[in-house]
């Protein structure tokens, strides 16, 4: 069975399994875009006995690997996201193949850097 799962550990502590995203369309005038909401469960605490790989990433970051692993959705992957400091999270690959969550990682930033920008 492949399946990913993705539990966040948020600042108060709770454990929350992240499930699917939600789009949301925003309408502004003539211009449209497309949010994305994370939607889960509240989950007691993983129990995982080793760690594969950590990558430390910036909290601004979080939310969009956070959506571009759940749209993995034909991979084998578990992994735990906790906050480091108030401007860091730690991703923890506990299950399945870490170079997923670099690749999918370096594919955010190589976007947001081609990405033009408005001045």
């Amino acid at each position: 069975m492949l399946f990913v799962k993705i539990y966040l550990k948020t600042r108060s502590g709770k454990w929350i399994l992240v499930s699917s995203k939600l789009e949301h369309t925003v309408v502004k005038g003539r211009k449209r875009s497309v949010k994305y909401i994370l939607a889960g469960e509240s989950v007691d605490p993983p129990s995982y006995s080793s760690v594969k790989s950590e990558i430390e990433l910036p909290a601004t970051m979080t939310t969009k690997l956070i959506s571009a692993l759940l749209d993995k959705k034909r991979e084998k992957l578990v992994v735990l996201v906790e906050p480091r400091d108030s401007l860091h999270y730690v991703v923890k690959v506990v299950e399945g193949d870490p170079s997923l969550v670099s690749s999918a990682l370096s594919e955010l930033t190589s976007k947001s850097k081609s990405r033009p920008r408005e001045e």
